[in-house]
């Protein structure tokens, strides 16, 4: 029996990802932790727990014995980093190094999943772009520095201490029940709610930046297929292989909305320094371990949409 630890299980992902087992009859058994009271999710295990408590994880390790760790839990938005970096440095980071340090002190051997993201590459020309695993890092923001402490740490583990981590570069992902503290379902909830109340004007920040938005059922695919499958200390871009404007993005939202938004620009959200274009190469992850992306932009729009509509 397949015994996996989700950490950060009433996050976005966790919940694609346990259901991806359930629609492709994955037989595994699941248990839950977050610093929740409790898991949003039925069906498995839970136990509420402060990740920078490295006794509580040993704890819970030593009594379930998983079989694999799917690390799920951070603080993963960039503008929250540039708020609170410190923070960003803890949520992603620190928690992960007590994840591995707790494995390797107990002496167990799961496969796990490191969660970082495209952030890491930070500026490439556009000539460079698709951006491959081999490039080097140039993070520029608080966010994309602690996950690049987060894949050193799974490099030094898995080199020095020869634990089975697997680490992601994951690229914008989007999908229903995304929180609306990221761009796609904010452009969506602020045009909703505008239409609903004859009103035309739209917050946004900088849209003249171009992001490779994937579906979050093909992420979890994806992260199905490294966890299971990947190789030791190696590192897969998930990721689509194609870049959207912002701006287009909210135009075709507005389209199947049926609204016409008056964009304005707030200060606020525009961040000191950003990526201006990041598009991925996924051909290692497609090579390598048999993915493919399978869902359209416009169907994750769509489905978000009224996913949002619904909620109101």
């Amino acid at each position: 029996m397949n015994r996996i630890l989700i950490t950060g299980c009433n996050g976005f992902v966790a919940r694609y990802f346990v259901d991806y087992f359930r629609a492709n009859k994955i037989v595994a058994d699941f248990m839950g932790v977050d610093v929740a009271e409790s898991c949003s999710m039925d069906g498995i295990s839970y136990s509420q727990m402060d990740l920078m408590d490295l006794e509580s994880i040993k704890k819970v390790l030593l009594a379930y014995k998983p079989t694999h760790i799917a690390h799920f839990a951070s603080v993963s938005s960039v503008s929250q980093s540039w708020e609170r970096p410190v923070e960003s440095f803890t949520n992603n980071t620190n928690i992960f190094l007590n994840i591995v340090e707790a494995v390797r002190k107990l002496g167990l051997s799961p496969r796990i999943l490191s969660i970082g993201s495209s952030e890491e590459y930070g500026n490439y020309p556009q000539h460079a772009l698709p951006l491959k695993e081999y490039y080097q890092l140039r993070p520029c923001n608080p966010y994309a520095i602690a996950r690049v402490a987060q894949e050193m740490i799974s490099k030094l583990y898995a080199d020095s201490y020869d634990l089975e981590v697997m680490m992601t570069r994951s690229f914008n992902h989007i999908g229903p029940g995304q929180r609306e503290i990221f761009a796609i379902p904010s452009f969506i909830r602020q045009m909703l709610d505008a239409k609903a109340e004859n009103r035309t004007v739209v917050s946004v920040g900088n849209i003249d930046i171009v992001r490779d938005f994937l579906d979050v059922r093909d992420v979890v695919d994806a992260y199905y297929k490294i966890l299971f499958f990947g190789r030791k200390g190696d590192v897969y871009n998930v990721c689509r292989g194609m870049g959207y404007k912002l701006s287009d993005i909210i135009q075709q939202i507005a389209t199947i909305i049926e609204f016409s938004p008056e964009l304005i620009v707030d200060p606020t959200k525009v961040r000191p320094t950003d990526n201006q274009i990041i598009i991925g190469d996924s051909s290692k992850l497609m090579t390598v371990l048999n993915w493919r992306p399978v869902i359209p932009l416009e169907t994750s729009l769509r489905q978000t949409i009224a996913h949002m509509a619904k909620e109101g």
